[in-house]
């Protein structure tokens, strides 16, 4: 199992959204395990008493905290609420993605992240979920092409693969 660090939305670029994958023999087989978002630092619960989220960036943050939860249908209700507010945050449509990965919905998982692709193509995070979607799907070659233009565009990304 390896740990994938992912540089998170465009409002907060310095934070990073960490992913685990597995990823045995050369990208042979892609499993999404856990993806950790922007100011979500270890998972944990929100604090007794935390206010509702107000604007998409917080409906999105409380989406990420209850897909860490193990809770993605909970999840996919936050980030559409996000999606509300603002229709144009690669990072709410790339989460959504990641919570229909876990859903096992590689289909729904691809649409996601190609809306994601559709905002922001060169958003490496929707890159690497939609290679997670394709190779699902049985479409190696092209997960395998798409992985690496994602490393290409973000070289940083590569770096953060630890095996």
């Amino acid at each position: 199992m390896i740990d994938v660090i992912l540089p998170g939305n465009s409002l907060a670029l310095q934070d990073m959204k960490r992913i685990r994958v597995i990823l045995p023999i050369a990208f042979g087989l892609l499993l999404l395990v856990a993806c950790r978002g922007p100011n979500s630092e270890n998972g944990n619960s929100e604090p007794a008493g935390e206010p509702k989220p107000q604007t998409s960036l917080e409906w999105a943050n409380h989406g990420t905290r209850l897909l860490n939860k193990g809770l993605p249908e909970q999840a996919l209700a936050s980030y559409d609420n996000a999606l509300l507010l603002d229709a144009t945050n690669p990072y709410t449509y790339c989460s959504k993605a990641s919570a229909y990965h876990k859903l096992g919905q590689p289909e729904l998982a691809l649409q996601n992240a190609d809306k994601a692709l559709q905002v922001d193509p060169g958003y490496a995070p929707a890159m690497a979920n939609k290679s997670l979607a394709l190779r699902k799907l049985g479409r190696e070659a092209e997960a395998d092409s798409l992985l690496k233009s994602a490393f290409a565009i973000d070289s940083g990304l590569k770096r953060h693969f630890r095996e």
